[in-house]
């Protein structure tokens, strides 16, 4: 009457690797899963071949969670540091969001568009594809005007998919611009914001990638207020590593945006290296020098092991 976890893994990928002698050593993962009978499963080997057919694993890492009767409970991919992966562990454990929890949400009311949405997400995740067309159909079929939740998200995936294409942004920027509720808010700036990144990084033209690069981060002062609150960490994270990373080109009004991101991201997240670094790298480059070291050393403190944080200490010593 346990829950089983599978870590479908492979000794030549690096994220497996770094699963084993980050996440799975870690004091508050090994507590955790004290409840979870777990197995390691080698994707490189022949006899694991069933295992990954039937749980449908493309490729390594891949975390599966089964119910007690062996029924895939969830299934995550690539690599989570100890932080996100209690967090992911906590609502699997619940049974929250997870395939069992919407199987059972349709089959009490297959009225419920969330749930088929989510569901269709997840099945697509795992690779079902067919299963996962299933449940959007089924949205279109119960919202026939298009105007639920549901419907309005497979919009935005499917303005998504063309935009990533074509890099041509206009739609979704007018989507946006009728967009009420805060969740899909967030979940259309996100999508631009990113896209906005990969187009200024990819355009051959200096003034079209600068176009982008601007559109980038004004997308990023958009979707910032939108961020859910345990998603701060992460995403405050990224828009301020982003930014930093295009430093050449940022005003000074978009560094000091970063930084002050950077700050929340931390205080969401205090204990996570990566974090720190970054709020370190945007008091650098703001002059704050003495504040920056003082953040890089703490990186060392939490994370000694890694070389990268006395690299950046060494690198911002002699540039002091």
């Amino acid at each position: 009457q346990r829950i089983v976890f599978l870590d479908f893994y492979s000794r030549s990928n690096a994220y497996s690797r770094k699963l084993e002698k980050t996440t799975y050593v870690a004091a508050p993962v090994l507590a955790q899963l004290k409840e979870v009978l777990c197995f390691s499963v080698d994707t490189d080997s022949k006899d694991s071949r069933p295992l990954r057919k039937r749980y449908q694993v493309q490729g390594s890492p891949a975390l599966v969670f089964l119910d007690p009767d062996g029924n895939l409970r969830d299934h995550l991919s690539g690599y989570y540091g100890p932080e996100r992966f209690t967090a992911e562990l906590t609502r699997i454990q619940q049974n929250r969001g997870t395939l069992s929890d919407l199987r059972a949400r349709i089959a009490k009311d297959p009225g419920d568009l969330d749930a088929r949405w989510a569901m269709a997400c997840k099945l697509r995740e795992v690779g079902d594809q067919l299963g996962c067309e299933a449940q959007l159909a089924e949205i279109r079929a119960r919202d026939r005007e298009g105007t639920a939740l549901a419907s309005r998200r497979i919009e935005l995936a499917e303005l998504y998919a063309h935009a990533s294409e074509s890099l041509d942004l206009e739609p979704l920027y007018a989507f946006v611009q009728k967009v009420k509720e805060p969740v899909l808010l967030f979940e259309s700036w996100w999508k631009i914001w990113e896209l906005e990144g990969q187009a200024a990084r990819g355009a051959s033209d200096p003034e079209e990638a600068r176009r982008h690069e601007l559109r980038y981060f004004a997308a990023a002062r958009q979707l910032w207020p939108l961020v859910p609150k345990e998603q701060i960490g992460t995403i405050g994270n990224n828009i301020a590593w982003y930014i930093y990373e295009s430093r050449a080109s940022a005003s000074r009004a978009d560094l000091e945006f970063a930084l002050s991101v950077a700050e929340k991201a931390v205080a969401a997240a205090p204990d996570v290296p990566a974090v720190v670094d970054t709020l370190a790298c945007c008091l650098f480059v703001l002059g704050r020098k003495d504040e920056a070291l003082a953040q890089v050393r703490r990186c060392v403190e939490l994370d000694p092991e890694n070389p990268t944080w006395r690299e950046r200490l060494a690198e911002f010593e002699i540039q002091r």
